[in-house]
């Protein structure tokens, strides 16, 4: 048998105990870390709340206000006692039709009479101009059976313009446009549909003024229905005469007011023209009425010419037809085209 040498001893493995706790040495501290680091950060977000709780809590100053000066009152002066007006009065009612202009017209004087060079061969001629015709057709039919050869001025929009225009035509009846605008007491009084108005703009004002020429069929001329304030207004006259001009018409200032330039925008454009020079019936009494047809007469006779205008009233009719023997021995009824261009010639 062979001999067994020496058994050599296992060598001895060392413990990893020193490993170990340097590995749980090394975990430790960074748990340590990160729990100062989040106690730190708790730390701060506490501060930071505190801090804006306080800054909130802090009441807001309030603004410095001023005292206000006292207002200087003034002595209010001592008004007298007005006398009370009595209210039995009736209101005004408001007329079926387009009223005329609601003003004393003895208050707007007629133009001053011309003594005329020219002389007179054929009859003294005088226009009678009936104004406002269009809403009441059996009136202007009566008008009409004078057979006499009167001027109808027609309002525009009336209700039976176009059968008056018609029948007039066959009467020798001359057609007129009774061409409304503002007056001064506007809107106490409405000239009605169709007017002219101080507030239009051009463009405005010659078209209203275009469609009212064009709703009244052989309209010849044109006159005003109250206008006391536009035809005050040269600026605008000369507007609506640049067109009638263009249209080949005439105009014949009805007067409704004192202040009226119409004469002298006429004149710069060369527009035929006249003026009225009696209201035959702002008074409806047949003393009235015959007086001013009086006065009609004696006017022609002072300026060889004369242009009356009416209205379509029952007493108009009824002193005219009377008035027609002793108006055509002193006169020569004729259009108002006629009147116009024989006091401009």
């Amino acid at each position: 048998m062979a001999k067994k040498g020496p058994v050599k001893p296992k060598p001895k493995t060392k413990p990893k105990v020193r490993k170990s706790r340097k590995k749980a040495g090394t975990t430790q501290r960074q748990l340590m870390k990160i729990a100062a680091g989040l106690g730190l950060l708790v730390c701060i977000v506490i501060t930071a709340a505190l801090l804006a709780n306080r800054i909130l809590s802090r009441p807001t100053p309030s603004p410095v206000t001023r005292p206000k000066p006292e207002p200087v009152t003034k002595p209010v002066p001592v008004k007298k006692p007005v006398p009370a007006v009595p209210t039995t009065q009736p209101k005004p009612v408001s007329p079926a039709v387009p009223d005329y202009e609601a003003f004393h017209r003895e208050t707007v004087p007629p133009p001053s009479p011309i003594t005329r060079i020219k002389p007179v061969t054929n009859g003294i001629p005088v226009a009678i101009i009936i104004d406002d015709i269009g809403y009441d057709r059996k009136m202007a039919e009566g008008f009409l059976a004078l057979s006499v050869p009167l001027t109808f001025s027609v309002l525009p929009e009336g209700t039976f313009n176009r059968r008056i225009i018609a029948e007039a035509r066959d009467k020798d009846v001359e057609i007129m446009l009774h061409l409304p605008m503002e007056p001064a007491n506007y809107p106490a009084v409405n000239p009605g549909p169709g007017a002219l108005f101080a507030s239009m703009t051009p463009d405005e004002l010659i078209a209203q003024l275009n469609a009212d020429l064009d709703s009244v069929p052989g309209v010849k001329g044109v006159n005003n229905h109250m206008g006391s304030k536009l035809t005050a207004s040269s600026e605008q006259m000369r507007q609506v005469f640049t067109i009638l001009k263009k249209r080949g018409l005439f105009f014949v200032d009805s007067r409704t007011s004192a202040d009226t330039c119409c004469r002298p925008s006429a004149e710069l454009l060369k527009l035929p023209f006249a003026e009225r020079d009696v209201f035959i019936d702002h008074e409806q009494t047949p003393e009235f009425v015959r007086k001013q047809l009086k006065l009609l007469i004696k006017r022609a006779k002072a300026q060889g010419y004369a242009i009356g205008i009416a209205h379509p009233h029952s007493v108009t009719l009824k002193v005219l037809r009377e008035m027609l023997p002793e108006l055509k021995n002193a006169v020569f009824l004729t259009h108002a085209s006629r009147v116009v261009a024989f006091q401009e010639g």
